[in-house]
């Protein structure tokens, strides 16, 4: 059995008893960066001298994902990445797919991640909702923007992710497009200075000039 658990965003307390159970029980880990599991346990205060730590990026060999195959086949195993859900975002989509591939038994548990805050905290309809993961940095990136303001994701809010050296970028571009309607912007979810606003894009620009809207760590982007 593979078991996707998430993991706390930064802050320790978001973590469910599920999960701390699990970290103590499971013996198998695969993770984007074992140093960075390692410190997570210690945080919780469990031992992992006897556990196994394996890592999964995207650059990970096909010849590596087959041996993940043989490990499911005969033992329960722990997927995790950084901080929040994996396979949401990152390479742990690799090891699901395998398992529908192979027939093999995984769990999905819930828990923290930065996408549903944000869809929640944005001030407009998010019954129904588009999520584009991170837009691309360069090919195809204004032909995305260009479609979103076109409204031809079934008019339908838009939410994706955007790095924080990317993030005035992206405002320019809007800029540029005569973007007219409502941005949501999420930052920080779960940590002290958790911010979500909702606004036309002059006012967000108006935040960001006078630092209400402090551009640091990575944002969620609705636009609607």
């Amino acid at each position: 059995m593979l078991y996707i658990i998430p993991t706390p965003i930064w802050n320790r307390e978001d973590v469910t008893l599920r999960a701390l159970r699990l970290f103590e029980e499971l013996k198998i880990f695969v993770c984007e960066d074992t140093r960075t599991l390692k410190k997570l346990l210690s945080m919780y205060e469990i031992d992992y001298t006897d556990k196994e730590f394996y890592s999964l990026t995207s650059f990970t060999d096909q010849g590596k994902l087959n041996h993940y195959i043989n490990l499911l086949s005969d033992n329960d195993v722990w997927l995790v990445s950084e901080a929040w859900t994996p396979g949401l975002s990152d390479p742990g989509k690799s090891l699901i797919k395998l398992c529908n591939e192979n027939q093999l038994n995984y769990s999905v548990l819930p828990g923290a991640n930065a996408l549903i805050p944000a869809v929640v905290g944005a001030w407009f309809d998010t019954s129904s909702f588009v999520f584009l993961w991170f837009i691309p940095q360069k090919k195809w990136r204004q032909t995305i923007l260009k479609n979103i303001i076109a409204k031809k994701y079934w008019e339908m809010p838009v939410f994706f992710y955007e790095s924080v050296h990317r993030f005035e970028k992206l405002l320019k571009e809007l800029t540029d497009l005569w973007f007219e309607w409502q941005i949501s912007v999420s930052r920080e979810i779960s940590k002290m200075y958790e911010q979500i606003v909702t606004w036309n894009l002059d006012e967000i620009l108006d935040l960001v000039k006078e630092k209400k809207l402090p551009v640091k760590w990575e944002f969620v982007v609705g636009l609607h």
